[in-house]
């Protein structure tokens, strides 16, 4: 007879706990209860100074505390060929929500993100060069961002594979890789830069407004499409964002496409006469790096690009080529056209050169900058709430645990191998032995740091969308002034320097298996030396 089902052996359960049997909840390791178990003996596993406690469940009855000794139950060893144990698999969970996932959804969300309305600025700080060395430029910066993008997909991917989550952000990048106090500073920083993205975009949108409303009340101006990105994102599925978004950047390709027509209608001969014009001195050509980096850059979405574009780091990789290349093309367009136009005169506000040669292209610049500022304002949206709830997690969860935790610390043994909860059930299935599960300390903080954040994700939207209304509405200088905070950080630091040295950090840790990124080591420190130039210049 076995020994699990000897009535002695249950006589001894009932009045040691004075309950049928013991069953469990299944967790991160268990001991499926499978037809094997008939012919083997139930292993327990060695208790010694630990506590037993109970969570509730149906028809369950609350026991006390009870701290049985290391004779309480019989001990057999382990052996791995006698039980199935389940262990973690290092895989993204599979998703039942598989609507979420659009590889072009994605695509889109990274053209709009990265064409702002800095682009129509772009000539002015290219001019000086030239045509031809201001496209090499422009190039050479693409490649940098995409690089640097890839290189956070890359540990992006890493980590939601490691935590198995479905989303991280750039904050639990910087934390995983460089630790919780300097997550802590990367978190503020951070938080800093999407919220002066925000401003911007906010400001952008509502002057637009005010031009083609004069009548329109400054505040609702400027609130009127940050209310109605922030409600279909809340209360709407990704679809109709998604679906959104597409018709925004439509909008856009067609009002970048209709200035370049008109520029080549124009100044057809004058572009090409243009690259006669060049100087290669770098004291011309750097300074458009900086604003060429922030045109097209997208890092504060790339998270959540990772999360939208497919199950795999290399559908994550096509996106951001193809998303990336399209900004290139509009961006190297716009500035040949504006240089043709302006040829060898003094420097001038792009849109001014436009507009005097031909007025009716007014239309086109404000469709532009209007479906420009508008999908790169629901890029940040999508994505700037989870960072802010990542952010309160670092800065406010160890405060909470630690009143907390003391408590847990009594119940739950922190390592894998030792028993946690256990959970008794009633009488209707006696004589049925269940699943052990096991689950540590570190697993129990995680739920606790869930369980208080998750009341805040309904205020955070309404939040994050408010506060850039009302600072755009009641300070009108805030567009410029935010989008050089942006520059700073985005260029040299945040994007710059963090994305190589994390992803060194990884790969010294084994805990990047493969990488998309030629070069090795090699790129990373060559990324690295040009985001500390690129901040030297700024």
């Amino acid at each position: 007879m076995l020994l699990s089902h000897h009535p002695s052996f249950i006589s001894s359960l009932k009045s040691r706990l004075s309950l049928p049997y013991l069953y469990t909840q299944p967790h991160r390791l268990s001991i499926p209860y499978t037809p094997v178990f008939k012919n083997k003996p139930l292993p327990f596993f060695a208790i010694t100074q630990h506590f037993f406690s109970t969570l509730p469940s149906k028809n369950h009855q609350p026991l006390l505390k009870s701290t049985p000794q290391s004779s309480a139950l019989p001990v057999f060893p382990l052996d791995d060929e006698e039980h199935n144990v389940e262990t973690v698999n290092n895989q993204l969970p599979e998703r039942s929500q598989q609507e979420d996932k659009s590889f072009w959804g994605a695509v889109s969300l990274i053209i709009g993100t990265a064409v702002g309305p800095g682009m129509l600025g772009l000539p002015a700080a290219t001019i000086k060069s030239g045509p031809l060395p201001s496209t090499i430029a422009i190039i050479l910066s693409w490649v940098y961002v995409i690089s640097s993008i890839i290189l956070v997909a890359e540990l992006s991917f890493a980590v939601m594979e490691e935590e198995g989550v479905a989303e991280v952000s750039f904050t639990g990048l910087a934390t995983k890789a460089l630790g919780s106090h300097f997550g802590a500073f990367v978190a503020v920083i951070y938080a800093s830069l999407s919220f002066s993205l925000l401003v911007a975009c906010v400001s952008g949108i509502g002057s637009i407004v005010c031009q083609w409303f004069p009548w329109m009340n400054l505040l609702l101006a400027h609130a009127l499409f940050p209310l109605a990105a922030g409600t279909v994102i809340m209360f709407f599925p990704f679809k109709v964002i998604d679906v959104s978004n597409r018709l925004l950047c439509f909008l856009m390709l067609f009002s970048i496409t209709a200035l370049v027509a008109i520029g080549l209608s124009v100044a057809r001969a004058n572009v090409l006469c243009s690259f006669a014009h060049a100087s290669w001195s770098l004291s011309l050509i750097l300074p458009a790096i900086p604003v060429t980096v922030l045109t097209l850059g997208f890092h504060v979405i790339t998270p959540f690009i990772c999360k939208i574009a497919g199950n795999s780091v290399s559908e994550a990789r096509n996106a951001i080529l193809i998303g990336g290349a399209v900004p290139l093309v509009m961006v190297v367009s716009w500035n040949l056209i504006v240089l043709g136009l302006a040829g060898n005169t003094s420097p001038k506000d792009p849109i001014s050169l436009l507009l005097s040669v031909n007025p009716s292209a007014l239309s086109a610049v404000q469709g532009f900058a209007f479906s420009a500022l508008a999908t790169s304002l629901i890029g940040y949206a999508v994505s700037f709430p989870k960072q802010v709830l990542d952010t309160l997690e670092l800065i406010l969860g160890k405060t909470n645990l630690q009143k907390q935790i003391p408590y847990q610390s009594q119940l739950v043994s922190n390592g894998s191998g030792k028993v946690g909860f256990v959970i008794y059930s009633s009488q209707h299935e006696c004589g049925k032995f269940g699943k052990v599960s096991f689950r540590s300390a570190s697993e129990d903080e995680q739920l606790l740091r869930t369980t208080d954040l998750k009341s805040l994700e309904i205020f955070v939207m309404p939040l994050v969308l408010s506060a850039p209304v009302l600072i755009a509405s009641f300070f009108r200088s805030t567009f410029s002034k935010a989008l050089d905070f942006a520059g700073v950080y985005a260029n040299c630091f945040l994007f710059g320097i963090l994305p190589p040295a994390m992803a060194y950090i990884q790969q010294s840790r084994k805990k990047l298996r493969f990488s998309i990124l030629p070069g090795g080591d090699v790129a990373l420190a060559l990324l690295f030396g040009v985001a500390v130039v690129l901040g030297i210049w700024h």
